[in-house]
């Protein structure tokens, strides 16, 4: 059973980009298929103006870890250490690093690759100093906020994104 077998995580390149955002393109079915569209919208990933040369920038950048479980892309992680201006002021410790996003498959070889990616940007945040992990997410879905609560992340704010969605951001000390 794929489910079973190890994930392996490495660094994201530009030539991995369409395989990134096939996963992400995937999970945001999934989503619009839950009756979920609040989250992200109801346009793909791959067709938002723009959006696809930001995820080949954010590779270039290295700042994209990629999951592979069997040698399929099953999940990825964005995390940088840089707060990202959305973010209310004060809210994050100065030399925090920040999940800007991770997905996973959702179908069985996605599991357990969300821990993984979660224990890897514990792992870079440790690498790079910083004091924390933080994060912001949908506000309205009680299994975010109950999988972030699980891994240790606290509500320290909230705010209404640039599509009036309410966001909760979280942090998670490390010191």
């Amino acid at each position: 059973m794929m489910a079973t077998l190890p994930v392996h995580l490495r660094p994201a390149t530009p030539d991995d980009v369409p395989a990134l955002l096939a996963l992400m393109d995937s999970v945001h079915a999934w989503l619009i298929a839950q009756d979920l569209p609040e989250q992200w919208g109801t346009v793909p990933f791959s067709r938002i103006p723009g959006f696809p040369g930001r995820v080949a920038e954010w590779t270039g950048l290295g700042v994209v870890t990629l999951a592979e479980r069997d040698s399929r892309q099953v999940g990825m992680l964005a995390a940088a250490p840089a707060t990202p201006p959305r973010i209310p002021s004060a809210t994050v410790p100065d030399g925090s690093m920040f999940i800007h996003t991770v997905m996973t498959d959702r179908g069985p070889a996605g599991r357990g690759v969300g821990s993984a990616l979660m224990a890897e940007a514990e792992r870079l945040a440790r690498t790079h100093g910083a004091p924390a992990l933080a994060l912001d997410h949908w506000a309205d879905s009680p299994v975010l906020g109950r999988l972030y609560d699980e891994h240790g992340y606290n509500k320290v704010a909230e705010y209404f994104d640039e599509h009036d969605v309410r966001t909760t951001v979280r942090v998670r000390l490390l010191r």
